[in-house]
């Protein structure tokens, strides 16, 4: 293969900026440019906007500018790709303008979903995706003094948001279509832990339920829900999810799945000089082996890193998804990876599961906290296929990622039983109580019990 010189990465989000930085890494000398809108100068981590949105965090504390590519000699170039021509390798700007490439980064990530309600083009009207969003959010509860919020969604975003401005006294109620919160990443027993301590807090949550209508003069000031119940509001935030900016792909003639770009294991598309990490890409899920998505900035930063790497001609392959994640509300800390039971049953899988309750510290400790997992197997196999944590306490996290690498790793109960985790007073649960291998030993009790 001749030597790459002329890299340009098209969006500068986690999967694009981390790209540009690796290409740099691996070869200082090669030709590195940035093609990415006006908002998205700098390095923001999305996983920031709510708490920007509330005032917790600065922009400033949460934003990394373009200094770090200046500094590896990047060029940044600030106008939208309107065009990719794959036979002359090269991407258009707005400005007419065209780059050269020999290989193409696009990272054009997502853009959120806008419902078309009535009244969703009033003033109070928000989304929560960019630095800029935040900012606004957070100027138009301060300049407008709102008291009254509706947040449409209830995934990890919606939730945080939610709690965030909860706090700050603002009366928050939280709309969403489908039964349950966060139900395409928990199980309905695993929501209802959640569902039940937002109903604690004094919060209001309309669950299977959908905005009718945004009604006010010049901005919001009631929200009417499908029921017909009107909820008075002076600010609405939509947080339904996102959508694959897939329009400059499809314009060059790349193919496009269902939800995304299509990419192989090495994150290549239909042309082998074009790679799609992110946001954009459509990959197959790990478990299932089937096309999914995976929008989360972990995905995104290792997307990036994998996609130029095989740029410059490596072949390193991007695994399967399986979308470990964590999110917070108020003193509950919430995580999952892998399917959930209803998802693997919708697959076809025969599932075995358990809903483990642990500690969080050993028995001694004063301040030890209640600890829920659940593990998820595949019956046959008996590999675990999924996990999900509902906890008081913040160690969700480690614990996750481990069920995560059990998943990679096709761990199985057996396995699971013998996990040795590391255990002190403080810091972890009592190893006699580690709460997933008390979990995989219920599921091995239950699968293997004497003369069977």
């Amino acid at each position: 293969m001749d030597k790459v010189k002329k890299i340009v990465v098209v969006g500068t989000s986690g999967a694009g900026g981390m790209a540009a930085k690796m290409a740099k890494s691996i070869d200082p000398d090669i030709d590195v440019t940035i093609i990415r809108e006006e908002d998205e100068k700098g390095l923001l981590t999305r996983c920031a906007t709510p708490y920007i949105a509330s005032g917790e965090v600065t922009v400033d504390s949460s934003f990394k500018g373009d200094e770090e590519f200046i500094e590896q000699g990047i060029k940044l170039i600030t106008k939208k790709a309107v065009e990719i021509d794959r036979n002359g390798k090269k991407v258009v700007t707005s400005d007419g303008s065209t780059y050269p490439y020999d290989k193409l980064i696009l990272a054009a990530g997502a853009n959120p979903i806008l419902f078309p309600i009535p009244g969703v083009d009033l003033k109070g009207v928000f989304t929560l995706r960019k630095a800029v969003d935040a900012v606004n959010i957070l100027n138009w509860i301060n300049l407008n003094r709102v008291r009254n919020i509706v947040v449409v969604g209830a995934g990890a975003i919606g939730l945080e948001l939610s709690y965030l401005l909860a706090k700050k006294g603002i009366n928050v109620t939280i709309v969403e279509m489908l039964e349950h919160v966060m139900q395409r990443a928990l199980d309905p027993d695993m929501s209802e832990e959640i569902e039940k301590y937002i109903r604690e807090k004094g919060m209001g949550l309309k669950l299977g339920e959908t905005i009718k209508a945004i009604v006010g003069k010049e901005r919001v000031e009631v929200v009417e829900l499908s029921s017909g119940e009107k909820i008075d509001a002076g600010m609405v935030v939509l947080s339904g999810g996102v959508r694959a900016n897939v329009e400059l792909a499809k314009k060059a003639g790349l193919e496009v799945g269902r939800m995304g770009v299509k990419v192989n294991e090495y994150l290549e598309t239909s042309d082998p000089d074009i790679y799609a990490p992110g946001d954009i890409m459509e990959f197959e899920n790990f478990v299932t082996g089937k096309p999914s998505l995976g929008q989360l900035r972990p995905n995104a930063v290792i997307g990036g890193r994998v996609a130029v790497k095989n740029a410059l001609g490596y072949r390193v392959k991007f695994p399967g998804l399986i979308n470990s994640f964590a999110t917070k509300f108020f003193d509950k800390s919430i995580a999952g990876a892998g399917l959930t039971e209803t998802e693997a049953k919708a697959n076809g899988f025969e599932t075995i599961s358990v809903k483990q309750p642990s500690i969080s510290k050993h028995m001694v400790m004063r301040d030890k906290k209640p600890y829920i997992v659940k593990l998820i197997f595949d019956k046959e196999t008996e590999k675990v296929i999924g996990g999900q944590i509902v906890s008081d306490s913040e160690s969700p996290i480690r614990h996750i990622d481990l069920i995560g690498l059990a998943i990679r790793c096709g761990l199985t109960v057996s396995d699971l039983t013998t996990l040795r985790c590391a255990g002190q007073p403080e810091l972890s649960a009592d190893p006699g109580l580690e709460p997933i291998a008390l979990a995989a030993e219920s599921i091995f009790l239950n699968l293997h019990k004497p003369g069977d």
